[in-house]
């Protein structure tokens, strides 16, 4: 038995398919090896990229025996261009998958309750908010694992009203008054699409007004390292991604959103379904009218899951600490009527939940959607509160695990769990966890 080195080509069984969309098999020296393109129960020839101690990383050159699952990439770039990584995998394979690695992250919450498995409602065309490179006038997403641009004229999980803009977009950067351009962001819904610049050159930009025009876009918005240029938050000034009962949200250029609208209506309906479930509860037991029921919305948005338990009656308190985000939800909360039941507060989040812990605040129901990295500095701050109920929304199952922990470590049960596939062709997963204070 013989150790391995980086640069090293291997046939490998896999075993399984580990969390993030990589082949897991073992080399002979019984390192763990993950390999990227490689399928559980299929025999890859691999290339060794890094060697550690523990573990290895590699490339799958050749599939030696192929999974029947595996199916033809839709993409011609797929394997140069970094943005997805399972679209070797049959669609609904790829949501089994998903729900399989969230499953295995929380095990450890016992009992763990039977995981409600939501696939995106588009496999294709549902990504309305992407993020481009522009190098040298040539746009693209950066290859996988390097910052090497590999220029993109149609992407298959765009919106088709992203992708009405593409070819339209590269020939105008093309221009070198477009040299100080880094990178652009496209907002695009149905018939409409709005533009974000990140401009990293000195002096004054081209005419926003004019690229718009030109691409067919409905506005454009400049980024000047991380200063956003004014923009008005109105009607005009953003796409409507969802509309329900007289509560309209709209997406702005420049602000934080969910890329997937189609699924985010999917967890919009888990997240009031789970708040009225709750509601129904507390009313049974006489302890307060549903009208009077508070809710913490910490990571808040511009009022994604905030504004639309507002308009089911909840009396909201939304912090976010993105200014432009908090501006955001204050006009929508006023265009929707709902100022006196959503109040937002513009803050660092652990300030927040600290001063409102000071205050001996109180909140029937908590809901956090924070970062990647997960919010556990925030849990004891959350017990605190007592709520009776805490949604945690995850883009991340190994932080959630490690956060619910917390929370199930001081009486809270786990009641509802539920896996969305906001990120279908990656190895992305958001999961939404319910936790009920001990009785």
């Amino acid at each position: 038995m013989s150790d391995i080195s980086a640069g090293q080509d291997l046939d490998l069984d896999i075993l399984d398919l580990a969390a993030g969309g990589r082949g897991l098999g073992r080399a002979e020296d019984g390192r763990v090896v993950f390999v990227a393109g490689a399928l559980a129960g299929e025999r890859v020839r691999a290339h060794l990229t890094r060697v550690k101690r523990d573990y290895a990383e590699a490339t799958a050159l050749e599939v030696l025996r192929p999974s029947p699952q595996r199916v033809e990439p839709a993409c011609p770039l797929y394997g140069r261009c970094g943005g997805c990584d399972l679209m070797h995998l049959d669609y609904p394979a790829q949501v089994e998958a998903k729900a399989a690695w969230v499953r295995r992250a929380l095990w450890r919450l016992d009992p763990l309750p039977e995981a409600k498995v939501l696939a995106s409602p588009l496999a294709w065309g549902f990504r309305n908010r992407l993020r481009l490179q522009v190098q040298e006038g040539r746009v693209g997403f950066f290859a996988r694992g390097g910052h090497q641009l590999v220029e993109v004229s149609a992407c298959p999980v765009a919106a088709p009203a992203a992708n009405a803009l593409l070819p339209g977009l590269a020939a105008a950067l093309q221009r070198p008054e477009w040299s100080g351009l880094s990178w652009v962001e496209v907002l695009a819904h149905e018939s409409q699409a709005f533009l974000t610049l990140g401009w990293q050159g000195g002096g004054d930009a081209p005419s926003l007004a004019g690229l718009a025009q030109e691409v067919g876009a409905q506005g454009a918005r400049l980024c000047r390292g991380e200063e956003l240029a004014g923009w008005p938050l109105n009607p005009e000034g953003g796409l409507v991604y969802h509309q329900d009962a007289g509560l309209t949200l709209r997406a702005y250029p420049g602000v934080f959103c969910q890329v997937n609208f189609a699924a985010n209506r999917l967890l919009l309906d888990e997240v009031t379904g789970s708040a009225l479930g709750l509601q129904a509860h507390l009313a049974s037991r006489g302890e307060e009218a549903p009208a009077e029921l508070e809710a913490l919305d910490l990571y808040a948005g511009s009022g994604n899951l905030g504004l639309p338990l507002a308009a089911g009656g909840w009396r909201v308190l939304a912090v976010e600490g993105d200014q432009e985000a908090c501006r955001a939800a204050v006009v929508q909360a006023h265009q929707a009527g709902l100022q006196e039941r959503y109040m937002v507060q513009a803050a660092e989040v652990g300030q927040a939940l600290a001063g409102l812990g000071r205050a001996g605040r109180g909140f029937d129901l908590v809901v956090l959607d924070p970062p990647r990295g997960g919010a556990k500095e925030l849990m004891p701050g959350i017990l605190e509160l007592q709520p009776s109920r805490v949604m945690y929304v995850s883009c991340h199952p190994a932080a959630l695990a490690r956060d619910a922990a917390v929370l199930v470590n001081a009486g809270y049960r786990p009641s509802g769990l539920t896996v969305l596939d906001f990120f279908p062709h990656t190895g992305h997963v958001e999961a939404v966890l319910v936790l009920d204070a001990p009785a």
